[in-house]
């Protein structure tokens, strides 16, 4: 019997299985994709590589739709992930920004709800903003997700097409793996972020460590070089004992330090009760200055709570050109540092004798 004059329940049911076949072999290719994909994330790449993800798999369940990314920049403004010929007419003139109409703005301000569909949005008051853009490219049905990763910020994928037919069970599984691939990703990015800043930081002082000082600095030899500019190096070290319970009095100090230097002096800590700074000074004078100001602010009143600087500072002042590298300027201010006799003070280093000012230095 020809296949054209079956029952119709028998052409129903073919016809049934032909989908549920094709749907098969989408969710097994799917499922093959998996560990490439976690590789993949395990490797840390980002976002952006998993959009492309994301498209093929949007393709390949809703061939003629429209997908596009946005992510929360700034304060409540929304960008694009990434721009193309259609969603770049969403660009508000002169900016970088998308203004959401009201439907897509309220729901991606309800992370609780990850999926809404939305038809006849061409002709829907809360969509107004956008008429002109669907009405030019013939989109009459959205599909809204929210992607809330907590950490690194949130995103909004958004399908776009002409009589979209509701979502059935596959297609919901899909697009529900999409933004669980982005929200991997996005965790993935921010740990990595998160561990590049806990490696250049000192968790007890947040202050840089010792290693990527010596990087920074390197960059500020290299443009004193240039420029024919000083640099000091000024070591302060602190008298007092220090116990595995001094975070807090550590931290105070830090605190100290940086209102004692300009934004862009560098300061870290080396450890043992060593702060160590690198500024760009005009005059050897310049580094006097700063080494009074350190001395004012950890010595100001109510500083007697904090136990570490009970027993006084000590504070060595060494200088480029005299020394060409970190680790010469560091001996010698560290030299100097520990030729301070006094409980709060400074000491200058210049070419291997100990000074208590910058005048000593050529007096005839």
């Amino acid at each position: 019997m020809a296949s054209d004059v079956l029952p119709l329940d028998i052409q129903e049911l073919q016809t049934r299985l032909a989908q549920s076949e094709k749907e098969r072999e989408l969710l097994m290719c799917r499922d093959s994709d998996t560990a490439r994909r976690l590789r993949s994330i395990a490797e840390g790449k980002s976002v952006s590589f998993f959009w492309d993800e994301v498209l093929k798999d949007c393709k390949a369940i809703l061939p003629d739709a429209y997908v596009t990314l946005l992510t929360r920049a700034e304060g409540q403004e929304w960008a694009l992930m990434r721009h193309d010929d259609i969603n770049t007419q969403l660009l508000t003139p002169n900016s970088s920004a998308v203004k959401l109409p009201a439907s897509l703005n309220t729901f991606s301000q309800s992370p609780s709800c990850p999926i809404r569909q939305e038809s006849n949005i061409q002709h829907a008051s809360d969509w107004a903003i956008w008429h002109a853009f669907l009405a030019a490219n013939n989109f009459t049905d959205a599909v809204m997700l929210n992607i809330n990763e907590p950490h690194s910020g949130a995103y909004l994928m958004l399908v776009l097409q002409h009589e979209m037919p509701p979502l059935d069970d596959v297609k919901h599984l899909i697009l529900k793996g999409s933004v669980e691939l982005i929200e991997a990703a996005a965790l993935r990015e921010y740990t990595d972020q998160l561990l590049l800043e806990k490696g250049h930081f000192d968790p007890q002082t947040h202050l840089l460590r010792a290693f990527s000082f010596k990087q920074s600095f390197s960059m500020v030899l290299k443009d004193s070089r240039r420029h024919f500019m000083r640099v000091a190096l000024i070591s302060l070290k602190l008298r007092g004992t220090l116990t595995s319970h001094d975070d807090a009095q550590l931290k105070d100090i830090a605190g100290k330090i940086q209102t004692a230097v300009r934004d862009n002096d560098l300061v870290a800590y080396y450890g043992d009760g060593e702060f160590v700074m690198g500024v760009c000074i005009r005059n050897m004078q310049d580094a006097e200055v700063v080494a009074s100001k350190l001395i004012k602010a950890i010595s100001a009143p109510g500083s007697e709570s904090n136990r570490l600087t009970k027993d006084g500072v000590r504070i060595g002042i060494a200088y480029y050109p005299e020394h060409s590298s970190l680790d010469d300027l560091h001996r010698a201010a560290e030299y100097a540092a520990n030729s301070m006799p006094d409980v709060f003070g400074y000491r200058i280093e210049f070419h291997g004798a100990i000074y208590t000012t910058s005048t000593e230095f050529y007096t005839f």
